[in-house]
């Protein structure tokens, strides 16, 4: 059931994530025009092909919630004991490492972290629960919440 919850509040986070371009869709147009330019001319340039390479590449805006959320979850996994141990010492390469897959000042997360690491990372967990625990502190955290860019 735990799992269950933790899903559903990832689901949730990727739905209404905030998309970095307008009505035009991703690709060559959004990155011309940006989010609130013309999106007549956004979408024409989109049409020139741009779209498709942009997002079978995942360049150009074309970067999903969900592929973050795949990185980020990778990331923890494939260095689960070294980043628990950087989270409770508030520094170290792998936690550094974290913050820029965020997009946050590293020294604001590594505080952040290491404050709320036994939320965070409680005994008997995975790198699930710890992803959904570093994105509530950080969606619950203010300060920390406006200087991150790629928050789940």
């Amino acid at each position: 059931m735990k799992y269950f919850i933790i899903a559903i509040a990832l689901v949730s986070n990727i739905a209404l994530a905030e998309k970095p371009y307008g009505m035009a869709g991703c690709g060559l147009g959004s990155v011309i025009v940006g989010k609130d330019g013309n999106q007549v001319i956004g979408a024409t340039t989109n049409g020139t092909g741009t779209q498709t390479f942009g997002i079978s590449s995942g360049t150009s805006n074309c970067v999903t919630a969900t592929d973050k959320t795949a990185k980020i979850k990778n990331f923890i996994e494939a260095n689960y004991e070294s980043l628990i141990t950087d989270m409770a010492k508030g520094n170290g390469e792998s936690l550094t490492t974290l913050s820029s897959l965020y997009g946050c000042n590293k020294t604001k997360f590594s505080q952040a972290v290491k404050t709320h690491y036994s939320v965070i990372a409680p005994a008997k967990t995975d790198a699930t629960f710890v992803m959904v625990n570093i994105n509530n502190v950080i969606t619950d955290t203010p300060s920390l919440n406006s200087s991150c860019h790629n928050v789940l």
